[in-house]
Protein backbone atom coordinates (compact mmCIF):
# COMPACT_ATOMS: atom_id res chain seq x y z
CA UNK A 1 0.00 0.00 0.00
CA UNK A 2 1.14 3.51 -0.77
CA UNK A 3 1.24 6.23 2.08
CA UNK A 4 -1.43 8.78 0.87
CA UNK A 5 -1.93 12.21 1.78
CA UNK A 6 -2.33 13.01 5.56
CA UNK A 7 -5.93 12.91 6.57
CA UNK A 8 -7.46 16.62 6.26
CA UNK A 9 -10.50 17.92 8.76
CA UNK A 10 -13.91 16.99 7.68
CA UNK A 11 -15.37 19.76 5.68
CA UNK A 12 -18.41 20.45 8.12
CA UNK A 13 -17.37 23.13 10.76
CA UNK A 14 -14.46 21.01 12.24
CA UNK A 15 -11.41 22.74 12.67
CA UNK A 16 -8.05 21.75 14.75
CA UNK A 17 -7.66 22.69 18.49
CA UNK A 18 -4.20 22.48 18.52
CA UNK A 19 -4.23 20.15 21.34
CA UNK A 20 -2.51 16.57 20.56
CA UNK A 21 -2.64 13.13 22.50
CA UNK A 22 -0.07 10.48 21.63
CA UNK A 23 -1.57 6.83 20.68
CA UNK A 24 0.26 3.73 21.08
CA UNK A 25 -0.90 0.13 20.02
CA UNK A 26 0.16 -2.58 22.54
CA UNK A 27 4.29 -1.43 23.66
CA UNK A 28 5.11 -0.21 20.08
CA UNK A 29 5.50 3.42 17.83
CA UNK A 30 4.16 6.38 18.61
CA UNK A 31 1.85 8.02 16.65
CA UNK A 32 0.27 11.85 17.34
CA UNK A 33 -3.57 12.35 17.75
CA UNK A 34 -4.05 16.00 16.17
CA UNK A 35 -7.76 16.75 17.99
CA UNK A 36 -10.62 18.50 16.81
CA UNK A 37 -12.02 21.66 18.55
CA UNK A 38 -15.75 20.56 19.78
CA UNK A 39 -16.92 19.39 22.97
CA UNK A 40 -16.23 15.91 22.62
CA UNK A 41 -12.91 16.03 21.84
CA UNK A 42 -11.80 18.67 23.90
CA UNK A 43 -13.61 16.73 27.05
CA UNK A 44 -11.45 13.44 25.90
CA UNK A 45 -8.17 15.25 25.79
CA UNK A 46 -9.50 16.70 29.31
CA UNK A 47 -10.10 13.30 30.42
CA UNK A 48 -6.55 12.13 29.48
CA UNK A 49 -4.98 14.85 30.53
CA UNK A 50 -5.64 13.77 34.12
CA UNK A 51 -4.77 10.25 34.01
CA UNK A 52 -3.30 7.91 30.98
CA UNK A 53 -5.85 5.34 28.80
CA UNK A 54 -5.30 2.26 28.32
CA UNK A 55 -8.53 0.68 26.31
CA UNK A 56 -9.43 -2.21 25.44
CA UNK A 57 -10.85 -3.93 22.09
CA UNK A 58 -12.75 -6.71 22.81
CA UNK A 59 -13.83 -7.74 19.02
CA UNK A 60 -11.28 -7.16 16.76
CA UNK A 61 -12.14 -9.41 13.81
CA UNK A 62 -15.48 -10.29 14.17
CA UNK A 63 -17.87 -6.76 13.28
CA UNK A 64 -18.49 -5.67 10.16
CA UNK A 65 -16.23 -3.52 9.01
CA UNK A 66 -13.11 -4.71 10.77
CA UNK A 67 -11.07 -4.77 8.25
CA UNK A 68 -11.00 -0.75 8.09
CA UNK A 69 -11.39 0.47 11.93
CA UNK A 70 -11.61 -0.78 15.44
CA UNK A 71 -13.16 0.20 18.04
CA UNK A 72 -11.94 0.59 22.12
CA UNK A 73 -14.19 0.93 24.66
CA UNK A 74 -13.72 4.07 27.38
CA UNK A 75 -14.87 2.92 30.75
CA UNK A 76 -18.30 4.14 31.71
CA UNK A 77 -17.05 6.47 33.96
CA UNK A 78 -15.99 9.35 32.13
CA UNK A 79 -18.85 11.33 30.50
CA UNK A 80 -18.81 12.07 27.34
CA UNK A 81 -20.48 14.73 24.95
CA UNK A 82 -22.07 13.44 21.94
CA UNK A 83 -21.82 15.23 18.86
CA UNK A 84 -23.03 13.14 16.36
CA UNK A 85 -22.99 13.48 12.66
CA UNK A 86 -23.76 11.38 9.30
CA UNK A 87 -20.39 9.47 8.09
CA UNK A 88 -21.08 8.10 4.90
CA UNK A 89 -17.05 7.54 4.03
CA UNK A 90 -14.14 8.21 5.38
CA UNK A 91 -10.12 8.17 5.26
CA UNK A 92 -7.46 6.45 7.27
CA UNK A 93 -6.52 8.13 10.19
CA UNK A 94 -9.76 9.55 10.69
CA UNK A 95 -10.71 9.10 14.88
CA UNK A 96 -14.11 9.66 15.86
CA UNK A 97 -16.23 9.24 19.18
CA UNK A 98 -19.15 6.78 19.27
CA UNK A 99 -21.88 6.99 22.15
CA UNK A 100 -22.14 4.85 24.44
CA UNK A 101 -18.06 5.80 25.08
CA UNK A 102 -16.02 4.36 22.37
CA UNK A 103 -13.07 5.37 20.30
CA UNK A 104 -13.40 4.27 16.68
CA UNK A 105 -9.81 4.32 14.44
CA UNK A 106 -9.90 4.20 10.62
CA UNK A 107 -7.11 2.51 9.59
CA UNK A 108 -8.31 1.87 6.15
CA UNK A 109 -10.40 3.94 4.10
CA UNK A 110 -14.10 2.97 4.30
CA UNK A 111 -17.54 3.42 3.03
CA UNK A 112 -20.09 3.24 6.02
CA UNK A 113 -23.24 4.55 6.70
CA UNK A 114 -23.33 6.18 10.43
CA UNK A 115 -23.06 8.10 13.11
CA UNK A 116 -20.14 9.41 15.03
CA UNK A 117 -18.27 12.71 16.25
CA UNK A 118 -15.17 13.60 14.75
CA UNK A 119 -12.42 13.94 17.28
CA UNK A 120 -9.13 14.18 15.19
CA UNK A 121 -6.94 12.30 12.96
CA UNK A 122 -3.74 10.26 12.66
CA UNK A 123 -1.35 11.26 10.04
CA UNK A 124 -1.98 7.77 7.53
CA UNK A 125 1.10 5.79 7.02
CA UNK A 126 1.43 1.96 6.33
CA UNK A 127 3.67 2.05 9.44
CA UNK A 128 -0.51 3.12 11.01
CA UNK A 129 -1.80 0.02 9.53
CA UNK A 130 0.92 -2.12 10.43
CA UNK A 131 0.39 -1.21 14.20
CA UNK A 132 -3.18 -1.99 13.96
CA UNK A 133 -2.86 -5.14 12.50
CA UNK A 134 0.05 -6.17 14.49
CA UNK A 135 -1.59 -5.07 17.68
CA UNK A 136 -0.55 -8.54 19.78
CA UNK A 137 -3.44 -10.01 22.01
CA UNK A 138 -2.57 -9.46 25.69
CA UNK A 139 -2.17 -12.75 27.11
CA UNK A 140 -4.33 -13.45 30.12
CA UNK A 141 -6.80 -10.53 28.60
CA UNK A 142 -7.88 -11.95 25.28
CA UNK A 143 -7.78 -8.68 23.94
CA UNK A 144 -5.86 -5.56 22.44
CA UNK A 145 -4.68 -2.57 24.11
CA UNK A 146 -4.30 0.93 22.67
CA UNK A 147 -2.63 3.36 25.19
CA UNK A 148 -3.37 7.06 24.97
CA UNK A 149 -1.45 9.91 26.37
CA UNK A 150 -0.82 13.33 26.70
Amino acid sequence: MEETEPVAPPASNTTLSGTTLTLRFGGGEEFTINMYDNDTANKIAEYVGTAAWQLPIYHYDDYDGWESFQYYDIPSRYDIPDGSQSVTSQKAGAVYYSHPNRIILFYQDANISTEYTPVGYIDFSQDLVDAVENNPVVEGWGNKLIFIQP
